[in-house]
């Protein structure tokens, strides 16, 4: 299976079906989507005008997210399947209503920094730096084979720092993690 970070939260997967997870990038991605899923409504998880530039199959996200943008896709709530992809619970501050997302051993928890019990080999994580102890306790408790930090502003040193310094707080307990560049391709 092929994984890449297009910046912000937005992950571009190729299983089973191709998949993009919020889709609100830096880098375009590539070809069409059978999928294209939201994990909850914040604008950075989200951009309207870059989803009507996309080629997918079908939009799954939180209804409160469909509501407020007036989107046509179909509602999910943690539960959920589609296709294989496990619909989660999640804990996005601030946010109406969120979902994670487990996609082919791939979980993506939008912002959150409490993680669903999932058997996951790569998670995708925010790196807000409030929430360090929280990311690493609950990746000790997932055990994935790789954990990415993602959901910060790639183009500002200073907030790389914050994914760099989650990294090297994971490694020094030994759990496996790596900061990557937008477009890097992960094999899984």
């Amino acid at each position: 299976m092929r994984v890449r970070w297009l910046g912000n939260s937005c992950v571009e997967i190729e299983g089973e079906k191709r998949l993009l997870i919020d889709p609100n990038y830096v880098l375009e991605p590539e070809g069409e989507f059978g999928f294209v899923l939201v994990t909850h409504e914040h604008s950075d998880h989200i951009d309207p005008e870059k989803l009507k530039n996309l080629k997918f199959g079908k939009l799954f996200a939180p209804l409160a997210t469909l509501e407020e943008y007036g989107l046509d896709g179909e509602s999910v709530k943690p539960g959920d399947e589609i296709n294989g992809i496990k619909v989660l619970e999640s804990w996005c501050w601030k946010a109406k209503e969120s979902v994670s997302y487990l996609c082919y051993g791939v979980l993506h928890t939008g912002d959150s920094a409490k993680f669903p019990d999932a058997k996951a080999k790569l998670v995708f994580t925010a790196c807000f730096p409030d929430f360090y102890e929280d990311y690493v306790r609950e990746m000790k408790r997932l055990k994935p084979e790789l954990v990415v930090p993602i959901h910060y502003d790639y183009g500002r040193e200073e907030k790389r720092k914050n994914a760099e310094k989650l990294v090297e707080l994971l490694k020094s307990e030994g759990i496996n993690a790596r900061v990557v560049e937008p477009g890097e391709v992960i094999e899984i």
